[in-house]
């Protein structure tokens, strides 16, 4: 089960360490970028994308336990690797290069990708352990690494096109593959499955929280109209 964590953020204590003032500082900001995005200057909005989504990950690892800091770098470790062999073999997403709003790269991959799959996934797997308990049978872990991986993919299915339109990704001939979509269900289940079955990680419903607010932010840019 997810546990309860009642530890402020960054050391604070009372109200403005708790998840209510963090996740409510995100909503602002992320409702701030799309408004930005929409009446302001994309362009420049989109180029604190890589900011916010550290500051994104710091508020969320802040209600974490401590403990977990070399797992939760283990997981991005790892898919930030994926991702590297990803960019340059097109195995297993296709073929696709990073643009630089995500940040500096190395091996033409921007480490901050394996920032958002570890966030994308402790969200994922908060919703899913909601949903399925905390039973630690075989059925229930796979049953939540597959509602987790579900998850992940509609989380993808919503950011692919915007990603594109805000240059943090390209595919060869702009046509997005459908073995992406596979290999993110594959790779996402695979991580959920050992999440807590071998790595022993735990989530938060900060993480939670914010895959909420991240999918309406990019819903948001999908449906919405931007400032030319």
């Amino acid at each position: 089960m997810t546990p309860s964590n009642n530890r402020g953020a960054f050391g604070i204590s009372g109200r403005w360490g708790g998840i209510p003032f963090w996740i409510g500082l995100l909503a602002f900001l992320h409702s701030v970028g799309l408004v930005g995005v929409m009446t302001y200057d994309p362009t420049l909005i989109l180029n604190f994308t890589a900011v916010n989504l550290l500051f994104s990950a710091l508020v969320v690892l802040g209600f974490g336990n401590p403990e977990g800091a070399w797992r939760w770098a283990l997981i991005a470790y790892i898919t930030y690797a994926v991702e590297v062999i990803g960019v340059q073999t097109g195995f297993p997403f296709g073929e696709y290069a990073y643009g630089w709003r995500l940040g500096p790269h190395f091996y033409n991959t921007p480490p901050m990708i394996g920032v958002l799959w570890l966030l994308t996934l402790m969200g994922a797997m908060y919703w899913s352990e909601r949903c399925i308990g905390s039973e630690e049978s075989m059925k229930a872990h796979g049953l939540r690494a597959a509602l987790a991986a579900t998850i992940m993919v509609a989380f993808d299915i919503v950011l692919e096109p915007v990603a594109i339109m805000a240059n943090f990704w390209t595919w060869s001939g702009d046509h997005i593959p459908l073995k992406n979509y596979i290999a993110w269900w594959v790779i996402a289940f695979t991580l959920a499955w050992v999440w807590r079955k071998a790595v022993h990680l735990r989530t938060n419903r900060a993480a939670g929280l914010l895959l909420i607010i991240q999918t309406a932010f990019f819903i948001g840019l999908l449906v919405l109209p931007w400032k030319s």
